[in-house]
């Protein structure tokens, strides 16, 4: 058995823009540059075969769902699950304020490299805790009818599990794609 995964990342924000955290409690929508790049990432999904998508409950990445969803004429489904992470207290401070306030905890979260897989902002979801919640989701789409499937989420969330299966992302933009396949029964990343 094979599954094709398109794992993207929602469209920008005004608080991507502002490089202002959202994480999973602030509901923010796409502003009009996040609209046009989630036409664009339809545009590049068109000839991929794509049969459902499923979206995070969040309207940033339900609305990128929609357009891409619209313009390959397949169903958009929510799993809540495949929401942003929880950023506990974080959530809704500039970047830079993250990084002064929490600078110990901020270096690790980024840190591709660290073992500590355990690091979380106050209040929040660990690494762990997000590829747990991420893999399971993947897990149970493995028992789906549709062999290539499109998944709209966020950044924290495809980082972590994408890291947890080996791979790493390093910066990830709005509207960033990965092709992730499952085959005998092991994961894979693809151009």
């Amino acid at each position: 058995m094979r599954k094709d995964f398109y794992i993207f990342r929602h469209g920008e924000t005004d608080y991507n823009k502002n490089k202002r955290w959202q994480g999973c409690g602030i509901d923010s929508p796409l502003n009009e540059n996040g609209i046009n790049q989630a036409k664009e990432l339809a545009e590049k999904l068109l000839h991929k075969d794509i049969q459902i998508i499923y979206s995070s409950g969040l309207k940033r990445a339900i609305k990128t769902a929609e357009i891409v969803a619209d313009e390959l004429g397949v169903e958009n489904k929510i799993i809540t699950d495949l929401h942003e992470a929880n950023l506990g207290q974080t959530e809704g401070m500039l970047k830079e304020e993250v990084a002064e306030k929490f600078s110990d905890i901020f270096s690790l979260w980024y840190d591709e490299d660290t073992d500590d897989w355990d690091i979380c902002f106050p209040e929040g979801e660990s690494k762990r805790q997000i590829f747990n919640r991420m893999y399971k989701v993947f897990e149970s789409l493995l028992q789906t009818k549709e062999s290539v499937i499109g998944i709209a989420s966020h950044g924290a969330a495809i980082r972590y599990l994408l890291l947890g299966l080996g791979y790493r992302t390093g910066k990830m933009e709005n509207c960033q794609m990965f092709h992730l396949v499952f085959e005998d029964n092991n994961w894979r990343l693809e151009d």
